[in-house]
């Protein structure tokens, strides 16, 4: 049973309450939620900043410390040098109070390379070295066709393609909390604002249920 909204939240997530897609149950969810984030550059910490500032619980993960190009709408100058789960602990609460971290679990949006574990939803945000690339599941998404997909990424570029892809990647994190769309997938960010399918590999289970006439 989710939590009631207060006056307070019906205000600041007004914007997504009236999505058909979220509506008041759908905020209720992202409340309740929690994610752990692994990334300290432009795309981690813009993810971690978008779905901070839609309501959903964010907690640092990792062991990486905050470098010269961690500032901008999340991180200031005095948060270089600091462990990214001291840094998020701190400014989180700070952009909005309801994405405070509480209990364990949750889902994990990271920067590649990570190390996978814990609960779904997971978004990986990398790159290829021209584009930039968002691969996700659900729990009920095939870990071997996620590992596989992930594997053959490197790590998401900075400046702008990074914050649009960190941008995406938030989104995709949402609706995987919503219980929308696909439970494993991928998409390219050629640039800001140009999103193409992937086309992952695919493990061959997960292919005869896409083709039920494969052998």
């Amino acid at each position: 049973m989710g939590m009631a909204l207060r006056e307070d939240q019906i205000l600041r997530y007004s914007r997504q309450i009236l999505l058909r897609e979220v509506g008041g149950r759908g905020q209720e969810a992202l409340l309740a939620g929690r994610v752990r984030v692994d990334g300290i550059g432009a795309a981690g910490l813009t993810a971690a900043a978008y779905l901070a500032g839609g309501g959903t619980p964010v907690a640092g993960a990792g062991s990486l410390t905050l470098g010269p190009w961690a500032p901008g709408f999340l991180m200031s100058a005095s948060d270089v040098g600091l462990p990214v789960t001291e840094a998020l602990a701190r400014e989180v609460p700070a952009l909005n109070p309801d994405a405070e971290p509480v209990g364990q679990g949750g889902g994990l949006v990271a920067e590649l390379p990570a190390a996978w574990s814990g609960d779904a939803p997971w978004v990986a945000l990398g790159g290829d070295g021209v584009r930039a690339a968002v691969v996700f599941r659900s729990a009920e998404g095939c870990l071997w066709c996620f590992g596989e997909t992930v594997r053959q990424l490197g790590s998401p570029p900075d400046g702008a393609l990074g914050v649009a892809v960190g941008t995406l990647g938030a989104l995709v994190f949402q609706r995987l909390r919503l219980g929308l769309g696909p439970s494993f997938g991928g998409r390219w960010l050629a640039a800001p604002g140009l999103v193409e399918d992937m086309a992952p590999p695919r493990c061959s289970r997960c292919a005869s249920r896409e083709d039920p006439a494969a052998p």
